[in-house]
């Protein structure tokens, strides 16, 4: 027989393990869970906490809260944005940013089992939401600051283009509605490649329809019509999901039916437009799908000249190439000018694109526009060919 000295320690050991295997048991059990909005968030990849913080994959935190996310494999850098808010974070760094501010992190970012986990806090609170946990059912829960979508029905009457529709609004009134943030190829006065069929694509899905019209903070443009996200069903939020599954200028982009085409002040989507148009074209969609003339490196830009509103691209190789279709792009304010059809920059000669109220055309001259599009702050000049693949930048 054990004296009572051992059987009392030997007791205490039997707990205490007892009670190690329960609070085991109970984490087992008990999952951690995240609901944002009132919605439990699916994940990929099960939450787990580090010296008492919450960490989430990365891209389901980002795009529940209406934010996009991008992932540098080089430096192993995560960006989320949001309207005004950046968010910039590093793996295995507790120095993150908002914005142009520092903030140390109690936790920093990991990558567990081959996915990127971010501390749920801190992310939903820099874009503005409230954070609370319940320890009984291990429940982070997230209330977004982000304001109900604000629509208007609408009926849609006729077709012009792709991205122009007709529509008799609840009141009776007929409008013209431009769709924001989208550029389709011309089908009316003239046919661009690929224009009737982004012109097919909106008739499809738009006409006869009831969609609901979201304003942004310019509501018409110089020829009077009304600008605005044509959402093919009421939207619960402004996420990325909610965009993706609902809004037509969204789909457009994705089924590469259109070109992006941001102008300030309207750019509530604009950084989430970015993300799409990218995909389509990494994924050969729509137009993105079109055959492309041969290209060649040496084809350059130049010179750039802000002040003057003058883009110079030679061809420095040994044959003439067909820029037709090609894109210059001001990346500040992502402004597109497209090389029009036939345009072709002989080998060892160059073309100059100008812009500005005193830009004229002339021979290896190309008016863009006579508006300023240059930011004389600086602003890169990037040259894609029309796959969309970068060529040249300056």
């Amino acid at each position: 027989m054990l004296p009572r000295g051992v059987i009392g320690k030997l007791s205490v050991v039997v707990a205490v393990a007892l009670l190690l295997m329960n609070i085991s048991l109970v984490s087992a059990e008990q999952p951690i869970s995240v609901v944002v909005n009132g919605r439990l968030l699916v994940m990929d990849v099960s939450p787990i906490i580090r010296s008492g913080r919450t960490l989430v994959p990365l891209r389901a935190i980002f795009e529940a809260l209406g934010a996009s996310v991008e992932w540098n494999d080089a430096t192993r850098t995560i960006t989320g944005k949001r309207a005004e808010t950046t968010i910039t974070l590093q793996i295995d760094n507790p120095s993150a940013s908002v914005n142009t501010t520092r903030v140390t992190l109690d936790v920093p970012p990991t990558i567990v089992g081959g996915r990127t986990l971010v501390p749920a806090r801190f992310i939903a609170e820099s874009l503005g939401a409230r954070v609370g946990w319940n320890e009984q059912t291990r429940t982070v829960t997230v209330d977004s600051a982000t304001p109900t979508v604000r629509t208007s029905a609408a009926q849609v009457t006729s077709i012009t283009d792709g991205d122009t529709i007709r529509v008799r609004l609840q009141s009776g009134q007929e409008e013209r509605v431009r769709l924001i943030g989208v550029d389709t190829p011309e089908s009316t006065t003239q046919i661009e490649p690929f224009g009737r069929e982004a012109s097919a694509f909106t008739k499809k899905h738009l006409e006869g329809k009831t969609v609901h019209l979201e304003l942004d903070v310019s509501e018409r443009d110089r020829f009077g019509r009304l600008l605005a996200y044509v959402w093919l069903e009421p939207p619960t939020d402004d996420s990325v999901a909610e965009v993706r599954a609902k809004m037509f200028n969204a789909r457009l982009l994705l089924e590469g039916f259109a070109n992006l085409m941001t102008i300030a002040p309207n750019v509530k989507y604009s950084e989430m437009f970015v993300s799409f148009e990218r995909e389509a074209r990494n994924t050969n969609r729509g137009l993105w799908a079109a055959t492309a003339p041969p290209t060649t490196a040496a084809v350059v830009i130049t010179e750039v000249d802000l002040i003057g509103e003058r883009v110079v691209i030679a061809n420095r190789g040994q044959v003439n190439v067909d820029v037709s279709g090609w894109v210059l792009v001001s990346e500040n304010g992502n402004q597109r000018f497209t090389f029009p059809l036939g345009t072709v920059i002989p080998a060892g000669s160059s073309i100059t694109v100008v812009s500005g109220p005193e830009a004229t055309a002339g021979t290896g001259r190309l008016v863009w526009t006579r508006s300023h599009i240059w930011n004389n702050d600086g602003d890169p000049a990037v040259l894609l060919d029309n796959t969309g693949r970068e060529v040249s930048r300056r």
